[in-house]
């Protein structure tokens, strides 16, 4: 009968994550070294794989982690319960709410990196790309019932559009100091995704 590992110590944990998430974020899944991240985080071999079977392993517990630690602060909105008159205020809020969780935890940008690496598809990653692309279709198709959202393009495109257009604004946020000259505010990113799929 396998034992079952002793819990680890929150220090040794957060120190294996960081620097586990600076890897991934800079280099990708395949570009990551796994002796050199348990080098870094001050970890000998043994210890690693008695918590983790495999990099795969370790990958998916750095994803995991940093998006329950984002999600928890975001109060993501119930589409269900949004009026046409809610949804664009409930939407900046949500962004605002998304750039006041990445300065409380900061680590979280690890994430955000992770999420736009073309290529890292695999495992718990792959999952968390496939939920934020649910909700943002579903977000879609209740505006458009309730028209705020235009219905004059293919619902296929204008969902297109929309992920392009949010992953561009997520991805300048996180690649590019948050220097005033730079930094685009949430409801600036917003009123742009306005300009683009509100009715005309």
């Amino acid at each position: 009968m396998a034992r079952t590992p002793k819990p680890l110590e929150p220090a040794r944990a957060e120190q294996l994550l960081l620097v586990a998430a600076r890897h991934f974020a800079a280099a990708g899944y395949t570009g990551t070294s796994l002796n050199t991240v348990i080098a870094e985080a001050d970890w000998g071999k043994s210890s690693f794989y008695h918590y983790f079977a495999d990099k795969r392993r370790l990958h998916d517990h750095v994803v995991r982690t940093l998006a329950a630690r984002l999600t928890e602060q975001l109060q993501v909105p119930d589409l269900k319960r949004l009026s046409a008159d809610e949804f664009w205020p409930a939407m900046t809020e949500l962004a605002e709410r998304l750039d006041r969780a990445s300065k409380r935890r900061p680590e979280t940008r690890f994430l955000g990196e992770m999420f736009h690496r073309p290529g890292d598809d695999d495992g718990q990653l792959q999952e968390f790309r496939a939920q934020v692309e649910r909700w943002l279709r579903q977000a879609l198709a209740h505006g458009r019932r309730h028209g705020v959202i235009r219905n004059d393009l293919p619902e296929e495109l204008l969902a297109q559009l929309t992920l392009a257009v949010l992953q561009t604004l997520d991805h300048w946020a996180v690649h590019n100091p948050r220097t005033r000259a730079r930094r685009i505010p949430p409801q600036r990113s917003i009123a742009l995704l306005h300009d683009l799929i509100a009715p005309h």
